[in-house]
């Protein structure tokens, strides 16, 4: 904490006084230093400093809800943190930036992303935590979901529900099935290449590099095997005309939100126009507004195929943790995680356990993998 502070006051008064460390440097090598090295170090010092403290309350805090509050916020602390560099950096060079950040159309596409790569992540880290290696294979599986609903699309039972023309109402039958079919046709991949490769290494007690290497070595069999099927050409799961339609969205206020970083200062005779047209007399650091400047209110669309991810994505993490916590089963997975001998000699079926969270981590990544077929090609 002493040298981050430390670090934190000396890029600080070097960006706004021109009196750091590299300031001094570049002064007793008469002026031979880029000024634009040194104001970039500096600032990437400054950076380099909120990861910094991000990391010290990771490590230092004590479990609790503070530090659970700080992990959640994290990547929020860490933007705000770096806009305020940035601010620092523009008053020493005396000059000025403005940021127009869209809130609402920023949230939606930062939630479908981030449940994409959800998806993948809890497989893993079930896999990770229960059986002790990283496996490569995990965005495969995801794949498998995605075509999983491809091959149910073109079904002779289902293929004419996708030919149904467009009534303004959204059928459900393929969507569904399609999260069923994902889940458990995933999660028996996932038993299977279990059973053929894995548990050989883990019958020779192989280390978890081994095992981490072998799943690239699946990754890449599964890859070519997709490819070997259905090509290289894009596909899309489309339950339904009505799914692709515009008109089928949410819809959310939209905040446009301008940063004004830097000197704010005005002339005599000068105003400032903010985002909705409305002159002012001084330069606000935040400009928030929800309408036009003709006063009509403007709404962000967040597209059914999209907005689904990550419903679907959440709720399966919800159910896998109401599964760790509240089930026989669940319970057995994590003592195994912690202690496998230790759980071999209470009872139980270790063996079992891995074949179980394989399904369940191959399950949950099918599922998103599934959704978002809807989302892209």
């Amino acid at each position: 904490m002493l040298i981050s502070t430390f670090f934190f006051i000396e890029s600080t008064v070097g960006l706004l006084a021109q009196f750091g460390v590299l300031n001094v440097i570049d002064f007793l090598l008469f002026d031979s230093l880029p000024t634009d090295l040194v104001w970039l170090l500096q600032t990437f010092t400054l950076i380099c400093v909120g990861f910094g403290l991000i990391k010290i309350a990771f490590d230092d805090l004590s479990p609790g809800w503070m530090r659970s509050c700080v992990i959640a916020t994290s990547p929020i602390l860490l933007f705000l943190y770096v806009i305020m560099s940035l601010h620092i950096l523009l008053l020493g060079l005396e000059t000025s930036a403005t940021v127009l950040i869209d809130v609402a159309s920023l949230g939606t596409n930062t939630l479908t992303w981030s449940s994409t790569y959800l998806s993948i992540a809890v497989g893993l880290t079930l896999t990770y935590s229960v059986q002790r290696y990283g496996n490569f294979a995990q965005s495969e599986f995801f794949m498998i979901g995605m075509y999983v609903g491809v091959a149910l699309m073109w079904t002779d039972w289902l293929f004419p529900l996708n030919e149904i023309p467009s009534d303004g109402h959204l059928s459900w039958t393929l969507f569904l099935w399609m999260l069923f079919g994902a889940f458990i046709l995933t999660g028996i991949a996932g038993v299977i290449i279990d059973r053929l490769v894995y548990k050989g290494f883990r019958d020779r007690k192989a280390s978890p590099d081994v095992m981490m290497i072998a799943s690239l070595g699946v990754a890449l069999v599964l890859r070519a095997l997709t490819y070997l099927r259905f090509g290289g050409s894009t596909q899309r799961f489309v339950p339904d005309a009505d799914w692709m339609r515009g008109s089928q969205s949410f819809e959310f206020p939209t905040i446009l939100t301008r940063l004004n970083l830097g000197k704010r200062d005005l002339e005599p005779d000068e105003v400032y126009t903010s985002i909705d047209c409305t002159e002012l007399e001084s330069i606000p650091a935040v400009d928030i507004i929800t309408s036009t400047c003709e006063g009509a209110a403007q709404t962000t669309n967040y597209a059914y195929n999209n907005a689904f991810l990550p419903i679907v994505s959440f709720a399966t993490v919800f159910i896998l943790l109401a599964i760790l916590t509240r089930t026989r089963l669940g319970r057995r997975m994590r003592a195994v995680a912690d202690n496998p001998e230790l759980a071999a000699s209470s009872g139980i079926n270790v063996e079992r356990v891995h074949m179980t969270s394989s399904f369940l981590s191959a399950g949950i990544s099918g599922v998103g993998g599934g959704i978002f077929g809807i989302t892209l090609l």
